[in-house]
């Protein structure tokens, strides 16, 4: 494994995640490893300082996608040093998905500026205009950085059999991504947003096993879990259906209606 200082190395995930997602548009960005998330926000984004005294829980995150003011600057991933040590010590290398995801993030808020004529990042922040852009590229970033990180360890050869991937799933990953979803969702009853963030991350990284072994994994499945929460359902054929920018950009307004069968 390089060291995961080494601008080498995130030049070829770089690499790797454009020939995953041959579509996906070639945008600059800088990668930064941080031990304050929050911090070195606020040094690339002055203006954010304030708002981030409140972001405490964030903090934590693996890694976040910063955006400049301008489009015509370089986007900013900035990841969690002592979490990359962590992943890398316990061979996990999670940190890697989190590159991909963030990535991701920096592609969709690009694209987004362009398509509205925007010349500053700071409108794709407000949560009263593009909230349901912001959710969408929540499904959009955990699908392709989950997907990715299981692409990196079939690259690396550490990837078992189909049969044995998908019994490690049943039997230990969906019930653990499930429990910790409906145990956070309960811990979080009076924060709307955050129970709609999870559910995105859940949602998106559902979509990956129903992609890879969709006999097993699809929306039947998933609608035996949720058999008591129809709106969980509508919204995964929604997300399933338009997978895209393009495909979900004259779409928000039904998108925020399935959302609001469930949260008002």
């Amino acid at each position: 494994m390089n060291n995961p200082t080494d601008n080498s190395l995130f030049d070829n995930l770089t690499n790797i995640y454009y020939q995953l997602y041959p579509d996906a548009e070639q945008i600059s960005f800088q990668v930064t490893l941080t031990t304050d998330l929050n911090r070195t926000h606020g040094e690339i984004r002055p203006d954010w300082v304030e708002k981030l005294k409140d972001n405490y829980r964030d903090n934590d995150f693996n890694g976040r996608m910063v955006v400049p003011c301008s489009i015509s600057e370089p986007m900013h991933i900035l990841l969690n040093s002592s979490k990359v040590k962590e992943y890398t010590d316990d061979g996990s290398m999670t940190w890697v998905g989190t590159f991909a995801h963030e990535l991701t993030h920096a592609i969709d808020f690009y694209q987004m500026a362009r398509k509205e004529n925007l010349k500053s990042y700071k409108p794709l922040e407000a949560t009263n205009t593009y909230y349901m852009f912001q959710l969408w590229t929540e499904y959009n970033a955990r699908k392709k950085g989950y997907l990715f990180l299981r692409k990196y360890f079939e690259i690396m050869g550490q990837l078992p059999d189909h049969a044995e991937q998908i019994s490690h799933i049943q039997n230990k990953e969906w019930p653990f991504h499930l429990e910790r979803y409906c145990k956070e969702y309960e811990m979080n009853n009076n924060d709307g947003k955050y129970q709609i963030y999870i559910t995105m991350q859940l949602l998106g990284r559902y979509s990956v096993w129903c992609d890879l072994f969709p006999d097993v994994f699809n929306k039947q499945s998933l609608s035996s879990t949720f058999r008591e929460t129809e709106w969980m359902i509508h919204l995964f054929t929604f997300l399933r259906e338009h997978e895209t920018l393009n495909a979900v950009y004259s779409c928000f307004d039904e998108m925020e209606d399935i959302l609001k069968k469930n949260w008002g």
